[in-house]
């Protein structure tokens, strides 16, 4: 009997849902007490409060692969003067890796890593990998910018190069998180919000299955707003005609096309991104169309249902009179 790829795609996102992770609570509240840490270590420097970022804030997390962004925007110092914040990126990256690696305190704290723009933190809650990481960026274009007249634009400090970007002799990237948050949020961008975590249990299958590097998470979420937006008269029903949309426009774009930052034109998002991960991604995505096109059942390889919450379900289904999270947050 074929599978209805509908149903069966409404069960993923449902057992997916990033609130039914048992501990969930627990790593927002670490998270928390990470910016809260933060705000009181450079309250002189920063240019404002910690803020959420990435797919937990965008409202586009899964349960089986996740971390939890915040970033924290500083200050930028003049050159020769007294004012507070930094005159360099560098010092400003290090200075909050400095800090949590050498002076914040917390026993669940098992790692601090350098990244690409970030630093990462480990942390093991009661036996559980909690992943978290910190943005640093500096506010431009001068002093005291940050929030004036509604601008949130932010520096950022390339500390991992990719090959294009070292041949470019690329040190910073100017960028929006605040944007970037918003780029998928509201009732209209519901189904691009779904496409999107479909795409990452996609993804987080196919590197369980396989390993190696495919297209980054962020990437995915700018292709589905880019292909929503260029096809929004001919958008077709069904999650999985949606997703496919969504596959086949990847794929066509992916190693000829130029992916550029919503916020600012001249970041280019998938120089990020090796050839390598670019041609796999693109020959991946259309295996999955084509095999899921001749026989429905091969959803279920693509896009598996996350067993650990599909009795839950069922039972919750089952029972009219159950309670539900607030998931509104959520998306």
């Amino acid at each position: 009997m074929a599978t209805d790829k509908q149903k069966h795609l409404d069960e993923v996102l449902e057992t997916h849902k990033i609130e039914k992770h048992k501990s969930i609570d627990k790593f927002v509240s670490k998270k928390n007490k990470v910016k809260n840490a933060l705000n009181e270590k450079f309250s002189k420097e920063k240019a404002s409060n910690s803020v959420d970022s990435g797919s937990y804030a965008k409202n586009t997390a899964i349960n089986t692969k996740f971390d939890i962004d915040c970033c924290i925007p500083f200050l930028k110092k003049e050159n020769n003067t007294n004012q507070q914040g930094f005159e360099s990126l560098s010092e400003m990256f290090n200075a909050v890796y400095d800090y949590l690696k050498k002076e914040y305190k917390d026993d669940d704290l098992k790692e601090v890593r350098k990244q690409r723009v970030s630093i990462g933190l480990l942390f093991d809650i009661d036996g559980e990998d909690f992943n978290m990481d910190v943005v640093p960026g500096r506010e431009r274009p001068n002093h005291g910018n940050y929030n004036t007249d509604g601008n949130t634009d932010l520096s950022l400090y390339i500390n991992e190069k990719s090959l294009k970007e070292d041949e470019k002799g690329a040190t910073k990237v100017k960028t929006n998180i605040k944007k970037h948050v918003g780029l998928l949020q509201g009732e209209n961008r519901k189904h691009e919000r779904k496409v999107a975590r479909l795409l990452k249990v996609w993804k987080t299958e196919r590197k369980k299955q396989k390993g190696g590097k495919l297209i980054k998470s962020f990437m995915m979420e700018l292709y589905t707003k880019e292909c929503f937006d260029k096809n929004s008269d001919n958008i077709p029903f069904g999650l999985w005609e949606k997703v496919k949309l969504v596959m086949n426009y990847i794929a066509d774009n992916i190693e000829i096309n130029d992916l550029k930052d919503p916020a600012n034109s001249s970041n280019i998002i998938s120089d990020a991104m090796s050839d390598s991960a670019k041609s796999t991604t693109k020959s991946d995505m259309r295996k999955t169309i084509k095999e899921i096109d001749e026989d429905s059942d091969k959803i279920k390889d693509y896009f598996p249902i996350n067993e650990n919450y599909k009795d839950e379900d069922k039972k919750t289904n089952s029972n009219n009179s159950a309670s539900y999270l607030n998931t509104n947050k959520f998306g």
